[in-house]
Formats: C-alpha cells, sequence, structure tokens
C-alpha cells in the first residue's frame, strides 16, 4: 500500500513494479490482468496521471486492466476500481458498496457495473463487497458471468475472504477472479471450484497466470433458497424461545 508517509521513490517503484507485472504478463498471453484494492489514495490530479498511464499501458500491451485506487476529493474519498479496455477508451469507474471499518470515512458507491471484457459479461466489485449477498445476486440477475474483485486481506483472514467470494459464485452462477493484497490470488468457477490460488506478497509481488473459467449455464436456487432458510432459522428461533418459556418452572 501507497500511504501518506511512502517516500516519493518507493512510491514510484510500487507503481513501476506493477506496469512492469502487467507488460509481463501480457507477454506471456494474458488477456487482463487484475490488480489489487487501493494501491493508492491520491488526490485528482495525482490520480488522473495513474489512469493515464495505465491506460496507455492497456493500449500499449493490448489487455484489459482492473486497477484499485482511492482518490480523495473535496466532498470525501472514494474508493474505486478502474477498468481499463485494450483500446484506450476511458476506464469504467466502480465504487465500492460495503466499507470495511478503517474506511468510514468513504463515501459509499450504489452503482453496479457489467461490461463485455474478453467476450464475456464482467461485474466489477471490491473486497467486503462480496461478503454480502445481495449484492451477488445483484450482479448475477444483471448477467455477469464472471466477477473481477481487487481486495485487500489481513492476512489472517485470506482464507475466509477468498471463500467467502467463491461463495457467490456458486450462488450466482458466475466465476471469480480476486486479487487481494496481504492475502490470495484466486480464480475459481462457478461450481466453486478453486482452479489456481497464489498468496500475495511484498515487493517485488506475487503473479499469478491462469485460464479464465469457461462460462458455463448453472442451475442456482440461491435466488429463492437463501431466503427461505434464513426465515426458517427466524421461526424454528421463536419455536425454541416458546417451547423454553413453556417448559420454565413456575415460580
Amino acid at each position: 500500500f501507497i500511504g501518506p508517509a511512502t517516500p516519493p521513490a518507493r512510491a514510484q517503484a510500487v507503481w513501476d513494479q506493477y506496469a512492469r507485472h502487467v507488460a509481463e504478463l501480457a507477454g506471456q498471453g494474458a488477456r487482463l490482468v487484475l490488480l489489487p484494492e487501493k494501491i493508492a489514495v491520491l488526490a485528482p490530479a495525482r490520480a488522473d496521471a495513474v489512469r493515464q498511464r495505465f491506460q496507455a499501458l492497456a493500449r500499449h500491451a493490448g489487455v484489459w486492466i482492473i486497477l484499485g485506487i482511492g482518490v480523495e476529493e473535496a466532498a470525501g474519498r472514494r474508493n474505486l476500481a478502474w477498468l481499463f479496455a485494450p483500446d484506450g477508451a476511458a476506464p469504467v469507474s466502480y465504487q465500492k458498496h460495503h466499507l470495511a471499518p478503517p474506511e468510514r470515512d468513504f463515501l459509499a458507491g450504489n452503482a453496479y457495473a457489467v461490461q463485455p471484457v474478453a467476450g464475456l459479461a464482467m461485474g466489477l466489485a471490491i473486497c467486503k463487497d462480496m461478503h454480502f449477498a445481495p449484492l451477488g445476486q445483484a450482479y448475477g440477475a444483471a448477467g455477469a458471468r464472471a466477477m473481477l474483485v481487487p481486495a485487500w486481506d489481513f492476512q489472517l483472514d485470506d482464507w475466509m475472504g477468498a471463500r467467502m467470494t467463491v461463495v457467490r459464485g456458486v450462488e450466482n452462477a458466475y466465476a471469480v477472479l480476486r486479487a487481494a493484497r496481504e492475502g490470495r490470488l484466486t480464480v475459481s468457477d462457478a461450481y466453486g471450484r478453486v482452479l489456481a490460488e497464489q498468496a500475495s506478497s511484498a515487493m517485488p509481488g506475487s503473479v499469478l497466470l491462469a485460464p479464465l473459467p469457461a462460462a458455463r449455464p448453472v442451475a442456482t436456487w440461491a435466488g429463492w433458497l437463501g431466503p427461505l432458510f434464513g426465515w426458517l432459522c427466524v421461526a424454528l428461533a421463536v419455536l425454541f424461545l416458546a417451547m423454553g418459556h413453556r417448559a420454565a418452572p413456575a415460580s
């Protein structure tokens, strides 16, 4: 993470290393490169310089790039995922909906983003967003066949964070590509099978090159089974409370 106290030379080295990874992966045949969440939180002018750099890199390398960045504006901070296309067009921007405790001063987004990427409809989400079933269902209903998820874990929760996101794919019949700082790089299919996984690491970082899971029609009952199971739990809780009250000895 490039924080406020990061020396400029170190910050430049981090950005250069990400750009180097993109170029190297493109040279190995990658069509899409997913980078982690909130690489830095920048003022608009500096964020625009990053945008221009990676927009040009996507065009030059001929790949899609998903980059996580924070932008600090007068109205407040925003946690964003930018999707850069190989044609050099302006990036699609997605704003994180569900904010983690350390980012309570960020503004929450409410829009969804589904775009044709590498011949497949793909949705954008950021880390904690994928812990919430309604957001996952909204992307399934919008026709997403894969989710692109920049993330930032806390090391000890890396397996849990990755697998909670995998569950969203099972519920809604889409593949999930997730790249987490201090976590794991994970590719899973619509059946919940983890097809490739690699631990992230400090500079110079970790790279995972994996095939994109094939999009298959998968029957899913999550739309009605999930709420039904929840209400069943509520009904059972009420029943057990009533039984406990009736069984309590009279005083």
